[in-house]
């Protein structure tokens, strides 16, 4: 989806499988591709485009991707394109029929985008005759779909939760909250010791404020209600949607949400006031498992689901595909980049091995033995709690980069910070969202939710 820290974790278990491709098939139409196949002397260029990463990241996207790629497969040569506001970029490129071999999305809805105007290729006879329509999670693998065909592949699968630090907790006699009126007793107590309730900001990048608005729909408004908006069989001006996001108003502006100033820190600003201890909770993904295993030394950690806002909803879990990656439909080596894909799934011990490390899980089975003893406990639990949901989607809420449409979705993210600084209603907010869902409904561009 979001975030220069996620995109390194899924590409880090691409990296381990990247030495399973070699060489280059026929293409889809039917063409032989023979450069750069060892034999020509040609070297082809790949280029994979993603976001922006700082010299870190970049240190280690070389080491676990492109390296390993290149020196496999000696006739090719991955070339990674990484900028900000990639997403813009990419619209720009693939407009003009340019653009990458491969491109990271930040979800399934962003796809269909590109769909339209055919510029990015159907993989479902890849996948079917691949195999991998039995291998990814089938909800996952759905959510891909565009009138009924593939477009992309979900790279992971992720879940939003409310982190909190155990130490802190165990010290105060606090136990994590279930429901609102635990939540509301629980951040009251935390103010009391002037320390932030829930660490959270999005001035670096105002997606982020996604985030929030999946778990007060999936908290307050309920699963199957979501469903109903998102399958154009209710509206998302309905009450309950309304009284959605008062909630998650009253919440900010009671100073939970860190102490009414999500707007005006960064992402890693939260994480940093987490990490110091001065915030006792922290919602976000899973996609953070291996950056608080490796940045938390101080305190034991946990995570849970958000708690119930609403009499009659239980606590669920916001659950999504954390990005997809597709492929632009000008590229002349679209088997090659078909395999590269495929090649992410095909060895379950090395991803379990970079999930230990980090990585985050793609949407498939990982028997618990393959993950090594070395693995961080928590890791270990939250991911059993993933995949226990998943399995069981009715405890699963729908996150927005997932299943909005896009237009609503960018809509919705830019402008809930105006309710809570008091320059929009949320009936007013809604029916803005109403009206530009309609048009993407009417225009095919919103997938069938179940």
């Amino acid at each position: 989806m979001k975030y220069s820290r996620k995109a390194l974790a899924i590409l880090l278990c691409a990296g381990l499988a990247a030495s399973a491709l070699a060489g280059c098939g026929k293409s889809n139409s039917g063409t032989s591709e023979n450069a750069g196949d060892g034999k020509t002397g040609e070297t082809v260029k790949l280029i994979w485009f993603t976001e922006q990463m700082d010299d870190v990241q970049h240190a280690r996207w070389m080491k676990y991707v492109v390296t390993p790629f290149n020196e496999a497969n000696p006739g090719y040569e991955v070339e990674i394109s990484a900028t900000a506001d990639y997403e813009q970029v990419l619209k720009v490129q693939m407009a003009a029929k340019n653009g990458p071999d491969i491109c990271n999305m930040g979800g399934p809805t962003i796809t269909s985008e590109y769909v339209k105007g055919d510029k990015v290729l159907d993989l479902t006879n890849y996948v079917t005759e691949s195999g991998l329509d039995q291998v990814i999670f089938q909800w996952a693998l759905d959510s891909c779909k565009v009138d009924g065909k593939i477009y992309s592949i979900p790279n992971s699968y992720e879940a939003l939760m409310l982190w909190y630090n155990v130490d802190m907790f165990e010290e105060n006699g606090w136990t994590a909250p279930t429901n609102y009126e635990e939540l509301e007793s629980l951040c009251n107590a935390i103010q009391e010791k002037n320390l932030i309730p829930i660490a959270f900001g999005t001035s670096d990048f105002k997606a982020i404020n996604e985030q929030f608005v999946s778990v007060a729909f999936a908290d307050y408004a309920g699963r199957d209600n979501v469903v109903k908006a998102l399958n154009g069989e209710m509206k998302w001006t309905d009450p309950i949607f309304q009284d959605s996001i008062d909630c998650l108003n009253t919440m900010w502006q009671n100073g939970w949400i860190n102490d009414k100033k999500s707007h005006a820190i960064s992402d890693e600003d939260s994480n940093a006031l987490f990490y110091s201890q001065q915030a006792a909770m922290r919602m976000t993904g899973t996609w953070q498992l291996g950056t608080y295993a490796n940045q938390i030394k101080d305190f034991k950690y946990d995570a849970v689901p958000f708690p119930s806002l609403r009499e009659g909803v239980p606590p669920t879990l916001p659950l999504g595909a954390g990005g997809v990656i597709a492929i632009n439909a000008n590229t002349k080596y679209p088997d090659v980049c078909w395999k590269f894909i495929q090649s992410m799934f095909d060895n379950k011990e090395l991803h379990a091995q970079a999930v230990a490390e980090g990585a985050q899980t793609l949407p498939m089975d990982i028997p618990e033995e393959l993950y090594p003893d070395t693995m961080n406990p928590v890791d270990k639990t939250i991911i059993g709690m993933l995949e226990e949901t998943q399995k069981d989607l009715s405890a699963a809420g729908h996150v927005m980069w997932t299943y909005w449409p896009a237009e609503t979705r960018q809509y919705m993210m830019d402008n809930i910070e105006k309710i809570y600084l008091g320059e929009l209603t949320s009936k007013e907010y809604l029916e803005k969202t109403q009206e530009i869902f309609d048009k993407e409904l009417a225009d095919g561009k919103v997938p069938v939710v179940s």
